[in-house]
């Protein structure tokens, strides 16, 4: 993932957009020529007029203006940001496609639900219990965790939204997915309260990967204005019109605009993986199979990069124990390494005072005391020898600590 950056020179783009349409020079910097045209702006760079380019074409000659001086930068840096492509993900995601071809739209079977709630899918039948003897609370009749799909829409649109929900469930069957509806209902939260996303609830379930479907409609507020106060009778007219104080808490009128928004939501996180909304183009109920199978591909594509990513950590927890115990292994050496190193200063010490005894012993005339220290330097030689360490009781029997230095 780098930054790319392109500079562009005035006199260039001035010479560029004079000599060709302002389409071609912007398909040449991979633009679109509402940000070429913003870039000539801010190089402040004249722009052919209106129906130049149709004179040219019908063989017209005009001519070209020169560029004037100006007091802006005479270049400007275009920076685009490139993702980086991962190729062993690519390439293992296109053999798992290759494996496991997915279902294509025109070979899915069309399934048109009917109103007839018997002939709706078993998943279906879970979501239209639920919604039973649900209240209408702020204008809508809310369904939350209670099955695989959340609805939270009006009275006029309950039928539309179960149908929609038939249609899911019966593309959600075709490409193998599993419906987990054994968990219990989740708690209602209070407005502004985040669910709790580990707690486990009804969902379908895509390679391992657990989904929901939440359809909503889009309901609006409208504050209640509060009553007129009514005239007494009996009473002046400057007195009945004089406010008084009362406490009223505000009240809304919710409005339903009838327009839906259905979105799935990854169960694990609780964010949106795909919407859909009503278009000119085309309706939500025929957006129901393509969104399904972009499910679909995109649980392939997490799958095999979770997949790529635990193999890059075994490999990698793989170096680590390798270079732990390579390095054990190297602080063991270094450990054996200093104890030889103390035990040759050890022998050296213990080799000169036996050098020492064999002079003192070779040489006649020495003074009395070396020669009664003959046996002690024999003594000290062997306990310093790490080849003998022969037992000093003199030494090795006091500590370097009085046993009786406690308080007590």
């Amino acid at each position: 993932m780098t930054w790319q950056h392109q500079t562009i020179e005035r006199q260039a783009l001035f010479d560029q957009v004079w000599a060709e349409p302002m389409t071609k020079v912007a398909k040449f910097y991979a633009l679109s020529d509402v940000a070429l045209r913003k870039i000539c702006v801010t190089l402040d760079i004249p722009l052919p007029p209106r129906g130049y380019w149709i004179k040219v074409v019908k063989g017209a000659t005009l001519n070209k203006p020169t560029l004037h001086a100006t007091s802006v930068a005479p270049t400007y840096t275009r920076s685009k940001y490139l993702s980086h492509v991962d190729e062993e993900i690519e390439e293992r995601f296109a053999q798992a496609r290759h494996d496991n071809p997915p279902p294509l739209l025109a070979d899915l079977p069309a399934y048109c639900p009917t109103r007839d709630h018997q002939s709706f899918q078993p998943e279906t039948k879970l979501v239209v219990r639920a919604m039973k003897g649900i209240d209408v609370e702020e204008g809508v009749r809310h369904s939350s965790g209670a099955t695989w799909a959340d609805i939270s829409v009006s009275d006029g649109l309950v039928e539309r939204s179960l149908l929609l929900v038939d249609r899911f469930a019966y593309a959600l069957r075709c490409i193998g997915a599993q419906f987990d509806n054994s968990h219990p209902p989740l708690p209602s939260l209070p407005r502004g309260m985040r669910r709790d996303t580990s707690l486990k609830r009804n969902c379908f379930v895509i390679r391992n990967q657990l989904f929901f479907v939440r359809i909503r409609e889009r309901i609006t507020q409208e504050l209640v204005p509060p009553p007129q106060p009514k005239a007494r009778p009996g009473r002046p007219r400057l007195a009945q019109l004089r406010p008084t104080w009362e406490y009223r808490p505000p009240e809304y009128r919710y409005i339903s605009t009838g327009k839906l928004h259905v979105g799935i939501f990854n169960a694990n996180g609780y964010f949106e993986c795909y919407k859909m909304e009503d278009t000119a183009s085309a309706t939500i109920e025929n957006k129901v199979q393509k969104a399904v199978l972009w499910i679909e591909n995109d649980t392939l594509r997490r799958h095999v990069r979770a997949t790529v990513y635990a193999e890059r950590a075994r490999e990698q927890r793989a170096k680590i124990e390798a270079w732990e115990q390579r390095k054990a292994n190297k602080e063991q050496l270094l450990a054996k390494l200093a104890t030889f190193e103390s035990m040759s200063k050890d022998l050296d010490r213990a080799e000169s005072l036996r050098r020492l005894r064999d002079r003192i012993l070779a040489q006649p005339g020495v003074s009395v005391e070396l020669t009664e220290s003959i046996e002690q330097l024999t003594l000290m030689a062997d306990w310093l020898d790490p080849l003998v360490k022969a037992a000093w009781p003199e030494v090795d029997d006091v500590g370097d600590k009085h046993p009786d230095s406690g308080l007590w």
